[in-house]
């Protein structure tokens, strides 16, 4: 049998073990990346925090987990406690839009891509940077993403309509 005609069981809990690890990346690789930039320019530093942040309300709750059905359906999610996700976003359960996708993707590529240009300034800082980012980032797109309920997300894989 091939690979994409594999049976692939949906997810509706994440293990207590994935949300920590999952937080622990993102927010990790965000905070490094912060850092490496607030050593050369401490201005930047909180330019890119000011991005994150906007792009967090936005990108991600707005965009995102606003139609995500794990907090509002599974009271589960892997980034925030769902009752967090809950009194901040009112579920909308139209699939994301293209602006919306855009946005969320913005994001996510901004929030590893700036940073780069500081991290290169210092090896240690990089990897470590990398340490945290590369394992979220496989975890998700590899693993999770593939299991994923929120089937207008841009980064599901798991091939399923619907919802």
């Amino acid at each position: 049998m091939s690979a994409q005609n594999q049976k692939v069981e949906l997810i509706e809990k994440f293990p207590l073990f994935g949300k920590i690890f999952m937080r622990i990346g993102f927010y990790g690789f965000i905070i490094i990346g912060a850092y490496s930039i607030f050593l050369v320019n401490p201005l930047w530093a909180f330019i890119y925090i000011g991005f994150v942040l906007l792009g967090f309300i936005f990108g991600l709750l707005y965009c995102l987990c606003s139609h995500c059905p794990y907090p509002f359906k599974f009271s589960d999610c892997l980034f925030l406690p769902s009752g967090v996700v809950k009194k901040i976003c009112k579920f909308r359960s139209e699939p994301m839009n293209i602006l919306e996708k855009i946005g969320f993707m913005v994001v996510i590529i901004g929030s590893v891509a700036i940073p780069q240009y500081w991290l290169f300034k210092n090896y240690i800082i990089l990897i470590i940077f990398w340490i945290f980012c590369l394992p979220t980032l496989a975890g998700l797109l590899f693993y999770l993403c593939k299991r994923c309920h929120h089937v207008s997300c841009p980064f599901n894989f798991s091939g399923k309509k619907g919802e």
